[in-house]
């Protein structure tokens, strides 16, 4: 028997999280995907929250280097966000799980106990920052955020649920870029 790997284990969560939701999927589901029973999980993880948690740590990683720019960025500046917005809107182009499973985890919060809605307080302090800057208009931040968040999610999570090829990956990024330079531009 194959030795299955936590990383393993928190790839094939994530996949059946975006599928199913957090409440739907059971340890003897994950098992199942995995070809464990559902109590050698627990030789892995301390239970399902623990193995969810690693799969928004995974995509959250993952999102780390599109991201970065606006880390340095300062005051942010239209064209960098831009920039990662098109970066993002690419990245859940290719990645459609994971852009279902963050709109899962934004819409049910609860699901992921402790770990709040990503974003809440940073980028709304962002635009703040931008806007303060006068390099984006003055927006009401926790709202733009989650139209710029409902921008990048929403298509890629309920489309086909298929990896968008190269075409359609720079049209998607094109789409995000004109929505969100439009909504912001000074």
């Amino acid at each position: 028997m194959s030795r299955i790997s936590r990383d393993r284990i928190v790839q094939e969560a994530l996949s059946l999280f975006a599928e199913e939701g957090f409440d739907r999927v059971t340890l003897r589901d994950l098992g199942s995907r995995v070809g464990l029973h559902n109590s050698s999980l627990f030789h892995h993880f301390r239970g399902k929250g623990e193995i969810a948690h690693g799969a928004l740590d995974r995509v959250g990683e993952a999102l780390l280097p599109c991201l970065g720019p606006l880390a340095t960025d300062d005051p942010p500046r239209l064209d960098v966000f831009l920039g990662v917005v098109g970066a993002l809107a690419e990245r859940f182009a290719a990645r459609p799980q994971e852009a279902r499973f963050l709109l899962r985890v934004l819409m049910d919060p609860g699901a992921l106990e402790g770990a709040g809605r990503p974003g809440r307080r940073t980028y709304p302090a962002l635009l703040r920052r931008a806007q303060d800057a006068g390099t984006v208009r003055a927006v009401h931040g926790p709202r733009a955020t989650r139209m710029v968040l409902g921008a990048l999610l929403l298509e890629p999570a309920l489309g086909e649920g298929e990896a968008a090829g190269d075409e359609d990956l720079q049209a998607r990024r094109g789409e995000a870029v004109a929505f969100v330079a439009g909504a912001l531009a000074p």
